[in-house]
């Protein structure tokens, strides 16, 4: 058993027999899910791709003091790397007079937009999760928050670093090699037990809402730098030390929503910026029903361009918010990121609806498209990667997802 995994155990046993009431507040959920992908896979992985989630919270309050610990853990049939365990959250919290102290591990966000969260850096992406991003591992943390007049400051110490999870051989959604997290490679002599900062000041004037934050530590984006072998060819995580200071801006004007953020960082190489900007203007009653209907653009922009490890360099997103706002919490969400310079297109689609009180259906899809395919070396990797469109790799990993969740 890694050392991680019997820390994070630790943890949780030493909250249950701190507080052995927090059993009386146990809930759960199950989730059945089915991926289909209609292409084979690079590597000759399935076209269905079934998997088991589970789902474990359970807290206390004591007066000033609340315990929360939420455990999570999936198996996939296909994917071995796929299948894992974490602790999400095992959090205490004490609430003083204008003040409030954490200690433990939980999940924090921050952000305004929808199609990039460039200022969320406090915890790392479950990549085998989803590949959008919004599923987070939790992070050890302290975090102690002053309440004042003059805005919330929050001031953080991070002990603890976790790596990205990348899928395995037989994983769909995956990079054109196998990712070896096994030979990890770090920037800092202290590694994974480097202590990261990071603070955060937030505050609203009239209908202004606006944040700035920075961090200092360990990147949570790791650099992919191929291992040297040609026969057993890999990529092996580098992960570097930052520093990044961004900016959160949200103004409210009728049935528009203005939303900003925007970062600065240095780490490898010279200091670059990010920014995504746009709105989202909601229809409330759409059709003279009760449903409202959001219609969302945003403007992605990385000053690296083409040297950008990712393909948000001066992409635009457009999307679409469906809410029924009927018993069964019906919601759809669909979008699509275009590259207007290579003509890749990310199409996206959500959708959830309650079946009954203790029943969800989720589904999504995604679908990748305008990206040439390469001609590829003995590697695999493409012979020319000379104006070469990055997602390539995926252009063939279309896939829509079935999920269905019951909640005990």
């Amino acid at each position: 058993m890694q050392l991680k995994t019997r820390l994070y155990l630790v943890l949780v046993l030493a909250f249950t027999l701190f507080s052995p009431n927090l059993l009386a507040s146990l809930s759960s959920e199950i989730g059945l899910e089915l991926r289909y992908f209609p292409e084979p896979g690079a590597a000759g992985q399935d076209t269905f791709q079934p998997s088991i989630r589970g789902e474990i919270e359970f807290g206390e309050r004591r007066g000033d003091n609340s315990f929360d610990v939420v455990l999570f853990g999936r198996v996939d049939k296909e994917d071995s790397e796929r299948s894992h365990v974490d602790v999400r959250e095992a959090l205490w919290t004490h609430v003083g007079d204008e003040w409030e102290f954490k200690a433990g591990v939980t999940k924090v966000f921050w952000g305004v937009t929808e199609s990039r969260h460039l200022v969320d850096v406090i915890n790392q992406n479950d990549q085998v999760e989803n590949i959008d991003g919004e599923d987070k591992l939790g992070q050890p943390l302290t975090k102690l928050s002053f309440e004042k007049d003059w805005g919330t400051l929050d001031l953080f110490w991070l002990p603890y670093f976790r790596e990205r999870s990348f899928t395995g051989v037989d994983g769909r959604l995956g990079f054109p090699l196998t990712v070896d997290t096994d030979r990890v490679v770090y920037d800092s002599g202290a590694e994974e037990l480097h202590s990261d900062f990071a603070l955060r000041y937030s505050h609203y004037i009239d209908e202004l809402e606006f944040a700035i934050s920075h961090f200092s530590g360990t990147s949570r984006e790791p650099i992919l730098q191929f291992n040297g072998s040609f026969t057993d060819p890999k990529f092996i995580p580098r992960y570097t030390t930052v520093d990044q200071t961004g900016l959160e801006l949200q103004y409210i004007y009728e049935d528009w929503l203005l939303k900003f953020e925007g970062i600065s960082n240095s780490g490898v190489g010279q200091r670059y910026s990010a920014a995504v900007a746009g709105f989202e203007y909601t229809q409330i009653g759409i059709f003279d029903s009760a449903a409202d209907l959001g219609w969302l653009l945003e403007y992605l922009f990385d000053d690296r361009k083409e040297n950008a490890p990712h393909s948000f360099e001066r992409d635009l997103f457009v999307g679409w918010r469906y809410a029924f706002n009927d018993a069964d919490s019906s919601e759809i969400l669909a979008g699509v990121v275009y590259d207007p310079k290579t003509s890749e297109k990310f199409y996206s689609l959500e959708m959830s609806k309650r079946l009954r009180n203790d029943l969800k259906v989720n589904l999504e899809a995604r679908v990748f498209d305008g990206a040439s395919a390469p001609r590829l070396n003995f590697l695999g990797l493409p012979a020319d990667p000379a104006g070469l469109e990055k997602t390539w790799f995926i252009q063939d990993e279309d896939y829509l997802q079935v999920e269905l969740v019951k909640y005990f």
